[in-house]
């Protein structure tokens, strides 16, 4: 029962997460500075930059969509707040100790942690299945050759510094995609932040293949675009690792951006641009409920519908109460946009998925959580995996 299905999409995501999360470089209160950097303040590029928090005074609803977003969580300070490793450290087989944790990695699906050594970081050779409660093995006979310095730090962090490895903010912030952000905060206006919707489609498209594509920087040492910014061309930076016979950098950059793109969207049965995200396509209006947003999409006649919810009466259960929204909620402002695919959760076709127990809970309060699985499996004997 704890066990789940885990769609393509996702793994493609883990893959994403496992080389791209940063070296702890300007730590957060209750770690020490790496070796050999400065415990002063940061250098004139981390100046630039001026972390979410900062954005969130003026963006309220922006940064109340983001917060909550795995952007936002994937990295975790075990040294500042040791409840955020969420593993059975228990288990005598594990080849490491709470105590040597440092950061966690993810949260959700799987987790992993980081440890130091040196004046480094790397990802221990063990990662905790959170919904299967299971410890998996991971890069168990190569973690120590790949430091984050090098592989990761520039997708999973803001203003990271080559020379002394120091960070603004360890997430995938709000400057990750526009920009740094201190000229902007210091006298605001349209020329001095980079709003990816006001960029040519292909500069749009970069900001997240600059993640969401491995490659490598021009020098071939770092595993990320060093240097580059939102709104640059990409190429100039990066070079694609999966290209092509003859093939350009930009080309073989949006050739695997799309696959990424179609294979996430294949597997959540719902488009980028659904409900507002990077485009605002849905409906508007004080009165415009969750289930009409998804109606607009989705054609569902009383028949068809009550077979869908398994609920006796099209009255019994709207689509909100079983695919949670995200927030903001869609009529708190009609420019709102939760800067995430996942602005609704969407249960696997097919799978049993352990936020279904928590919704069905919502109404179902007097039932055991085994009776949400039990029910589930009445109705359709899912694909489960372990992962």
């Amino acid at each position: 029962m704890n066990q789940v299905c885990i769609p393509k999409w996702v793994l493609v995501c883990l893959l994403l997460v496992c080389a791209a999360l940063p070296v702890m470089g300007g730590l957060s209160d209750g770690a020490s500075a790496p070796q050999g950097s400065s415990s002063v303040a940061p250098p004139e590029r981390s100046k630039q930059y001026v972390g979410s928090e900062k954005c969130a005074s003026c963006h309220q609803i922006q940064y109340k969509g983001w917060v909550k977003t795995f952007h936002s969580t994937v990295v975790g300070d075990a040294k500042k707040d040791p409840s955020v490793i969420l593993a059975d450290m228990s288990d005598p087989d594990v080849p490491f100790r709470k105590e040597d944790v440092w950061f966690t990695i993810g949260g959700h699906w799987d987790q992993r942690y980081l440890t130091k050594i040196g004046d480094d970081y790397y990802i221990l050779p063990r990662l905790w299945s959170v919904q299967s409660s299971k410890w998996r093995p991971y890069s168990t006979y190569g973690w120590q050759k790949r430091p984050y310095s090098k592989y990761c730090i520039g997708c999973h962090s803001v203003g990271f510094d080559p020379k002394t490895r120091e960070v603004v903010e360890h997430a995938v912030g709000c400057e990750s995609c526009h920009g740094a952000g201190a000229a902007h905060a210091a006298k605001p206006g349209k020329g001095n932040i980079v709003n990816p919707k006001r960029l040519p489609e292909d500069r749009s498209e970069e900001i997240c293949a600059s993640c969401h594509v491995r490659g490598k920087d021009l020098s071939g040492e770092y595993f990320f675009p060093l240097g580059w910014r939102p709104g640059e061309d990409l190429s100039r930076f990066y070079t694609p690792l999966e290209k092509n016979e003859g093939e350009g950098a930009h080309d073989a950059i949006h050739r695997l951006w799309d696959k990424w793109r179609t294979d996430r969207e294949s597997q959540s049965r719902s488009r980028c641009e659904v409900c507002g995200i990077h485009q605002n396509v849905k409906p508007q209006g004080s009165q415009v409920s969750v289930d009409a947003i998804c109606m607009s999409c989705h054609e569902y006649d009383e028949k068809k519908l009550l077979r869908h919810t398994r609920h006796k009466t099209p009255a019994s259960v709207g689509c909100s109460d079983c695919h949670q929204q995200k927030d903001p909620d869609v009529n708190e402002n009609k420019e709102n946009n939760v800067h995430s695919y996942s602005y609704f959760l969407i249960h696997p076709q097919g799978c049993w998925d352990t936020n279904i127990q928590n919704r069905c809970a919502k109404c179902h309060a007097d039932k055991p959580k085994k009776w949400a699985y039990d029910t589930f499996l009445s109705w359709k004997k899912p694909v489960i995996i372990d992962h």
